[in-house]
This record gives C-alpha cells, sequence and structure tokens, in this order.
C-alpha cells in the first residue's frame, strides 16, 4: 500500500473520492490542517507584561540595527 497527500480543487472532486472509499478502493485519511496550528492556539501564552517587554525589545534591537553602518 501507498500513501500519497492531494490537493482538493472542487467540491466533485471530494465526493468522487468519497465514493471510491464506499467501495473500498480507497482509503481517506484526515490530517491536521496547518490552520490547527496557528498562532491564536498561544493566545494569552504571555502576560501583558511580558508581552510589552517583548515589543519594546524588539523596538531597541530595531533602532539598533538601523543606526548601524554598514
Amino acid at each position: 500500500m501507498e500513501t500519497i497527500q492531494i490537493e482538493i480543487r472542487n467540491k466533485n472532486a471530494l465526493s468522487i473520492l468519497r465514493g471510491l472509499e464506499k467501495a473500498k478502493i480507497i482509503k481517506l485519511i484526515k490530517i491536521k490542517s496547518k490552520e490547527e496550528n496557528s498562532p491564536i492556539q498561544h493566545k494569552g501564552a504571555f502576560t501583558r507584561e511580558k508581552a510589552m517587554e517583548l515589543v519594546k525589545h524588539l523596538e531597541k534591537s530595531r533602532e539598533e540595527w538601523d543606526e548601524r553602518a554598514i
């Protein structure tokens, strides 16, 4: 048996695949989508104070980078 990954481009394609699965020709395996691993999952991971501290650090780093003469 071989496992492949495909991209569904329209509703008809999915219904055809489901028909093939029903006929026991293929087996559809649902995998986690990229959306399930989105940054929204991490909402609240930092306190507001820590987030502001990180923002200030980033701004300072950017200013230092801009001041560098290359």
